[in-house]
C-alpha cells in the first residue's frame, strides 16, 4: 500500500499544477504536492475548507455531492469550475474527481490550473467590447444628429417617419407632420453674419425641444427648415401644438437678433399616402403661410 501511495505522490509531484487529495468523509487534506502547498500555504492533516478557503465549515459550493452516487461511491464524473485563491490573489480552474485511495479511503483529488493570464485577457476583451459598444452608440448618435442644432438630422427623420407611417397604415392610426421655417432668415445672415444665424438656429432648436411631447420627433429638415413628426395626433391637436410653438418662438428673446417668427405647414396622413405625399402637402401649407403674411399656421 505504501508503494502505491508513493506512486500516486510521485506522479502528482511531476504534474506542473497544484494537486490536493481530500478525504470526502472528514475533509482532511491527505496530500498536497509542493505547488499546492505554496499556493494555499497549507500542509497535510488540515481540513480542506480551513486550509484553502479559511472557513470553519465545509464550503457551500463543495463539489463532493455531485461526484458521488446515492451510496457515496464515485460516479466517475468530473467537476470543472473556477476558484479565486486569496492566498496568492490568482484565479484557478479546478478539476475534481472522486477516486479510491490506496489505503481504502474514498478521496477527492483536485487539480488547480492557473488561469490568471486568461482571466486578464478575458477582462481586457470584455472592457474592449464595452468600449466598442459605447463608441458604436456614439457613432450612431453622431450619424443621426444634426451637428449644429443637436436635433435629429434628415437621415434620422426619414427613418422615424418611415416607421411611423408603417405603424399608421397597419393599425389605422392618425399621423401628422408639421413643417416650419424661420421667416426672413436670409436677412439675419446678411445683417448679423452667419455665426449669429447659427446661434439663432441652435436657440430655436432648444425651444422646439422644450415645447413638444415626448412622443413627437423633431429634427432639422434642411437649412432653416424643421420637421416635426406627430404620431397618434389629429389635425386639431397638431394645429394647437403648432400655434403654441409659433407663440413661444415669437415671444422669445433671441441673442443678438432679439425676435424672430416662424411659419408652419401641417399635413395629415390620408389613405394610401406615401411619405412624399404627406411632406409635399406640408411644404405647400408652409408656403401658403409665407404668402399669407408669415408668422402663421396653415393646414393642408
Amino acid at each position: 500500500m505504501l508503494n502505491e501511495v508513493k506512486v500516486f505522490e510521485t506522479f502528482f509531484e511531476i504534474i506542473p499544477f497544484g494537486v490536493t487529495v481530500v478525504d470526502i468523509n472528514n475533509f482532511e487534506l491527505i496530500y498536497l504536492n509542493e505547488i499546492a502547498k505554496t499556493m494555499f500555504n497549507a500542509e497535510p492533516g488540515q481540513q480542506c475548507f480551513s486550509a484553502i478557503k479559511r472557513t470553519t465549515s465545509p464550503c457551500l459550493d463543495c463539489k463532493r455531492s455531485v461526484l458521488v452516487d446515492d451510496h457515496d461511491l464515485p460516479n466517475n464524473t468530473r467537476a470543472t469550475y473556477e476558484i479565486f485563491n486569496e492566498i496568492d490573489d490568482r484565479w484557478y480552474q479546478c478539476h475534481s474527481k472522486i477516486i479510491s485511495w490506496p489505503d481504502g479511503r474514498t478521496v477527492m483529488y483536485n487539480l488547480f490550473v492557473d488561469i490568471m493570464n486568461l482571466k486578464e485577457t478575458q477582462n481586457n476583451l470584455a472592457e474592449a467590447h464595452a468600449m466598442l459598444a459605447i463608441k458604436n452608440k456614439e457613432l450612431e448618435a453622431i450619424a443621426a444628429t444634426d451637428r449644429l442644432t443637436g436635433l435629429y438630422n434628415r437621415l434620422k427623420l426619414d427613418s422615424v417617419f418611415n416607421s411611423a407611417l408603417r405603424y399608421c397604415k397597419r393599425y389605422n392610426r392618425p399621423l401628422v407632420v408639421i413643417m416650419l421655417d424661420i421667416d426672413k432668415f436670409k436677412s439675419i445672415n446678411d445683417t448679423f453674419g452667419h455665426q449669429v444665424g447659427d446661434t439663432t438656429l441652435k436657440e430655436l432648436a432648444l425651444i422646439l425641444g422644450k415645447n413638444l411631447r415626448q412622443t413627437d420627433t423633431v429634427g432639422r429638415w434642411g437649412g432653416e427648415e424643421f420637421l416635426i413628426i406627430c404620431p397618434e395626433t389629429d389635425i386639431s391637436q397638431a394645429t394647437f401644438a403648432a400655434q403654441k410653438l409659433r407663440s413661444a418662438i415669437a415671444e422669445h428673446n433671441f441673442p443678438t437678433v432679439k425676435h424672430i417668427t416662424c411659419s408652419f405647414g401641417i399635413s395629415q396622413y390620408q389613405n394610401a399616402d406615401a411619405e412624399d405625399d404627406i411632406i409635399k402637402r406640408a411644404d405647400e401649407a408652409l408656403y401658403a403661410a409665407k404668402r399669407n403674411g408669415r408668422n402663421r399656421v396653415e393646414v393642408s
